[in-house]
């Protein structure tokens, strides 16, 4: 009949009230933060790391376009050349004494023998001033 007994329910509350709670204390480990200064630290490597390696992209754009303008200019050079070596053969071609006296004449002048005169020769010699042998 044990279970039928229900007693004073206000005393029944105030004997769990007075029986004793164990409180436990507990310590609660805060992991340390990493100290101001050494943020400092890492944040200026970082830093320098990121500025040099924007310095060495930046160095590699102007390599890259030096390199372009040397490629560039060389092609250029190439194409003078080749433009020099066909006016040099055309400088030959009009200088060639034949195709002078030609175009004098074309135009109406006349060949003087006694008025043309070579310098150079070996004997010093002007060519005006040889003279013919004698036919017999």
């Amino acid at each position: 009949m044990s279970y039928y007994y229900q007693g004073n329910l206000a005393m029944e509350l105030e004997k769990k009230s007075s029986s004793v709670t164990k409180t436990t204390k507990r310590t609660v480990r805060i992991k340390p933060t990493i100290p101001t200064g050494e943020k400092l630290l890492y944040l200026l490597f970082i830093s320098l790391t990121v500025t040099g390696l924007g310095m060495v992209g930046v160095r590699y754009s102007q390599i890259s376009q030096m390199n372009y303008e040397i490629q560039s200019t060389k092609k250029e050079n190439r194409l003078i050349a080749e433009n020099n070596a066909t006016l040099k053969l055309q400088i030959e071609q009009l200088s060639n004494r034949d195709r002078i006296q030609r175009e004098a004449e074309r135009q109406g002048m006349v060949y003087n023998a006694n008025a043309v005169h070579t310098i150079g020769q070996e004997n010093g010699k002007a060519s005006s001033l040889q003279q013919k042998p004698n036919q017999p």
